[in-house]
Order: C-alpha cells, then sequence, then structure tokens
C-alpha cells in the first residue's frame, strides 16, 4: 500500500521562528542545521518533516529533530534511516513545498 504526504509553508514564517534557539534545536538535527544556508532551505526541510507524518497518518510526532532530513552527491533529499519512502522539496517566490510517498 502507498501513502501520500503533502506540506506547503509559508518562508517567512519559518524565517520567523528561526530566531529562536528553541526552535531550531527541537525542529532540526544539527547535520540539518549544517546543511540549510538560508530560510528557505529550513522551510523545505520543516514542510518535508510534516508531510512524512502526514504520510504516515500519525500525525505530527514531536520532537520533530526525531526524523532527519540528508542529501545525496546530487542533492537529492531523503530521510535517513528510512527506506520505503521518497521525498521531493520545492521552492518558489514565498513558499517551500513537500511532498512524500511511502510504500
Amino acid at each position: 500500500m502507498y501513502s501520500i504526504g503533502t506540506d506547503i509553508v509559508k518562508i517567512s514564517r519559518i524565517e520567523k521562528s528561526m530566531e529562536s534557539p528553541s526552535f531550531m534545536q527541537k525542529v532540526f538535527t544539527e547535520t540539518e542545521r549544517e546543511y540549510c544556508k538560508s530560510a528557505e532551505n529550513f522551510a523545505g526541510v520543516f514542510a518535508a518533516k510534516e508531510a512524512y507524518f502526514k504520510a504516515l497518518g500519525t500525525g505530527l510526532q514531536f520532537p520533530l529533530n526525531n526524523i532527519e532530513v540528508l542529501h545525496n552527491t546530487f542533492g537529492k533529499p531523503y530521510f535517513g534511516g528510512v527506506s520505503n519512502c521518497d521525498l521531493s522539496i520545492s521552492h518558489d517566490g514565498d513558499y517551500a513545498v513537500a511532498t512524500v510517498i511511502i510504500w
């Protein structure tokens, strides 16, 4: 059985939240914080995590840093430790969107 989850995030909302060190630590792993260079990147990772839990059908599981978005050598995002899943992240203008398919 396949399941899909999609999430869209307004980048400015994440940019404002990034001002809080506790938000950054509770939501993003150290590796994610090192990888992301902009609010746009952080918003994409945030959307990916929300999309993942939507695909699972569990609702958000806190803290969000329990799941990690990594990138392969080509820059394609994936979830560390999750093998039955595909992830796509995109950004345009004021928004970041992510889609997850689990099989």
